[in-house]
């Protein structure tokens, strides 16, 4: 089994205390599938109400359903390939998404599936969750892909082909066959989800399909040319409510600074004209993009030196500036170990420019953590916003 990991929190004991409890402390009612309706007998029967608590959506689309109640629908006798469920009797079968149509019929090629579900009760603002859910790749599918996600709204999605949304939960790419994915990610709640939404939710243009194993003795099978994915043990656990944000004051270098002048116009040779990262102002932050690092260390990234290069062309055209080099994080995490982590990103950098050239009195630097946020941390892309490093000109 395959164990993907997106965010890691110490947060095991947390865990194994709760074991027993699990099911009742599961915000997703009947994660595993279990509770049917009507024992399968054909494709699509979601459609048609074969599960209790999870629907089809759009209501016309056919997910499929697998269940040990059935002869031809079961594990062991599973058309699209053979798998035993990770926990239970049953489990659930998407088509994600449409590789190649034999028909040659374009209208299928923007087919896919989801399945939505109510919560057992709404999520509260700012608090975190442990998502969880294990994902196989069907054994005859010859498309896989990535963005498999999961959605969580206030009000029921009606998905259509032309609906693009941004999940909360969203993979990686997965080719796992006969085995299962686990999926592991952290969701921050905006407040009153009550409903989560299982598939792939990226546009059309933006979906990221690919064709692995192509074997001909497979092309009869219903699944080949689809990435075809099934899906099982879904949990959502509460993890702990995180505090109010609070953003602190503006970067202060770690001396006296001048007191601000009167605007006059720009007498200082490096505000006369842009440069690389636009004109420079005092003490105006500036963020490096692209400037990345190793997931939770301070290990600069191959392609973060283009950023840094620049960089150190305005420090050797302009011998006379001062920066200070700032690191922040988001709040994922315990927030004495962000403020390390920032610090020693911000040192890495610092520590890059003093190797290539650049005396050491002319650079400082200082990590914040997480309390100067850009964006909402409650989102991934307000996450991602803010890690991040900047530096900006001292002014003397």
């Amino acid at each position: 089994m395959l164990i993907y990991l997106r965010y890691i929190f110490l947060f095991l004991p947390f865990l194994v205390c709760h074991a027993q409890t699990k099911q009742t402390n599961n915000f997703i009612i009947d994660g595993s599938f279990e509770d049917y309706q009507d024992c399968p007998d054909a494709f699509g029967s979601v459609r048609i109400g074969g599960l209790k608590y999870w629907k089809a959506t759009p209501p016309d689309c056919t997910p499929d359903y697998f269940h040990q109640c059935s002869k031809e629908f079961s594990p062991e006798n599973n058309p699209c390939g053979k798998i035993m469920a990770q926990e239970g009797k049953g489990y659930l079968g998407l088509i994600v998404r449409v590789g190649e149509s034999p028909e040659k019929n374009t209208d299928e090629l923007f087919y896919r599936e989801h399945v939505q579900a109510r919560l057992r009760e709404p999520l509260k603002p700012r608090n975190r969750y442990i998502f969880t859910m294990y994902v196989s790749l069907s054994e005859y599918s010859c498309f896989a892909l990535s963005k498999l996600g999961a959605y969580f709204s206030k009000y029921p999605v009606l998905v259509n082909d032309k609906l693009e949304l941004r999940p909360q939960i969203q993979t990686d790419f997965i080719d796992t066959k006969q085995k299962w994915a686990k999926i592991v990610d952290t969701l921050i709640a905006e407040g009153d989800e009550q409903y989560i939404t299982l598939g792939e939710f990226s546009s059309f243009s933006k979906k990221d399909i690919r064709k692995i194993d192509e074997k001909p003795e497979h092309k009869q099978r219903f699944s080949y040319y689809r990435a075809y994915y099934f899906f099982d043990n879904l949990s959502l656990i509460w993890l702990d409510a995180l505090a109010d944000p609070v953003l602190a004051d503006p970067p202060q270098p770690p001396y006296k600074l001048t007191a601000p002048k009167e605007l006059t116009g720009f007498e200082k040779p490096w505000q006369l004209e842009p440069t690389e990262f636009g004109y420079l102002q005092p003490n105006k932050p500036i963020i490096l993009k692209n400037v990345l690092f190793e997931f939770g260390k301070a290990i600069l990234l191959e392609n973060s030196k283009k950023e840094l290069n620049k960089l150190l062309r305005l420090l050797n055209e302009y011998k006379e500036i001062k920066i200070m080099i700032s690191g922040h994080t988001d709040e994922i995490g315990k927030p004495e170990d962000n403020l390390k982590l920032s610090d020693a990103r911000a040192k890495t950098v610092h520590e890059y420019l003093i190797k290539n050239g650049i005396s050491e009195n002319r650079l400082f630097y200082r990590g914040y953590g997480a309390s100067q946020p850009l964006e909402n941390n409650k989102t991934e892309v307000g996450r991602k916003k803010n890690r991040r490093v900047e530096f900006f000109v001292i002014d003397e």
